[in-house]
């Protein structure tokens, strides 16, 4: 009896499966100012930037002036590392990128996917020679700026997105559309209509004219005087959007940038803006030289701005630059508004004649 065999292919159908990576991408800008006063702070201290979030998690870049440690670099680098502030570890790309100020290319560093630890060290850091730091378009006016970038990758599903904030966007889109407002300023023949109630909540000076004892006696429209418009208007896009971008954008005109920063800062302390002055005198203290010494120092005596007299007597110690500073006219200047200041000049310098 024959025994018949065979074979049947049965074709099952294709299945397909997918793994869906969700990642959340975010930066931070970190200027450091003053390169050279921090040099020399010692091995593995570190400064640090503000805490910034990416996809929920908190972070800060560290800026390690003479390295990081004896073990991996010596201190003739610098060192840079990403860290995560949070209470559990993340898989994370970092770029590290140092910002070329001659608008050449960025150097930049990237580490591949990696598992950070919480309120460990970065499994990346980067490190660049001081030499070829100094002397390269990274550094400028004793600056530089390093931009962090962090890729999360999201390991659990979430039915919800929440948007970043854009307050700033509504309040200066309200201010610019002119709806609801109920002040008025005149400035040399120009009129800038404002909202109270913001007003008061950013400066302690307004707080006082509208809802103060005085508020009776307050007419609709406010005239301002001892200020040009454009600054009026630089300082008012300012309370709503907490930024000025003329300022704070790359600007190839050293000297507009000086001067905008000196009436900002006059402006800022008028109206008691904290945050605006200390803009304008990092501004002021990124571009002193010879010749704006005076008028920088005098401001800062003026407005009682320490930390950029500080910095303005600490430019002042070498001898060629004080030679330099006494032949301008804002040095003259500056002795006939602030009379006081030669003993102070005097006795920072160690008792040269000045």
């Amino acid at each position: 009896m024959a025994i018949l065999s065979s074979a049947v292919d049965i074709l099952e159908p294709e299945t397909v499966s997918t793994w869906l990576t969700k990642t959340c991408t975010g930066s931070h800008l970190f200027k450091i100012t003053g390169y050279s006063f921090n040099k020399g702070i010692g091995l593995g201290k570190c400064i640090t930037s503000d805490v910034f979030t990416v996809g929920g998690y908190n972070w800060t870049i560290r800026y390690y002036p003479d390295g990081r440690s004896r073990q991996n670099q010596e201190p003739d680098y610098l060192a840079f590392d990403l860290n995560l502030r949070s209470n559990t570890q993340a898989r994370v790309k970092i770029t590290l990128t140092m910002l070329n100020q001659a608008g050449g290319t960025p150097l930049m560093y990237n580490s591949g996917a990696v598992t950070l630890e919480p309120y460990g060290s970065s499994n990346f850091s980067y490190f660049i020679k001081r030499k070829e730091f100094e002397t390269s378009h990274y550094l400028k006016n004793d600056s530089f700026t390093i931009r962090g970038t962090v890729t999360v990758m999201k390991s659990k599903n979430h039915p919800f997105t929440v948007q970043p904030s854009n307050l700033h966007q509504q309040l200066t889109g309200l201010l610019e559309s002119g709806d609801g407002t109920d002040v008025s300023f005149k400035i040399m023949g120009a009129t800038f209509n404002a909202h109270c109630c913001v007003l008061a909540a950013r400066s302690p000076v307004f707080r006082a004219q509208f809802f103060g004892p005085m508020k009776g006696l307050m007419n609709e429209s406010i005239e301002i005087k001892d200020m040009e418009p454009s600054i009026f208007k630089s300082m008012l896009h300012f309370i709503y959007s907490d930024s000025v971008p003329e300022l704070e954008e790359v600007n190839d005109d050293k000297d507009v940038s000086i001067v905008l920063a000196q009436h900002l800062l006059v402006a800022a302390d008028r109206y008691g803006l904290d945050r605006l002055k200390q803009i304008c005198e990092m501004k002021l203290y990124e571009f002193i030289d010879a010749n704006n010494f005076g008028t920088t120092l005098t401001l800062a005596e003026q407005h009682n701005c320490s930390e950029l007299k500080a910095a303005c007597m600490e430019f002042i110690k070498p001898p060629e630059m004080l030679a330099a500073v006494v032949r301008t006219e804002g040095f003259e200047h500056m002795i006939k508004t602030c009379p006081g200041i030669l003993e102070e000049l005097r006795s920072k310098t160690h008792g040269i004649h000045i």
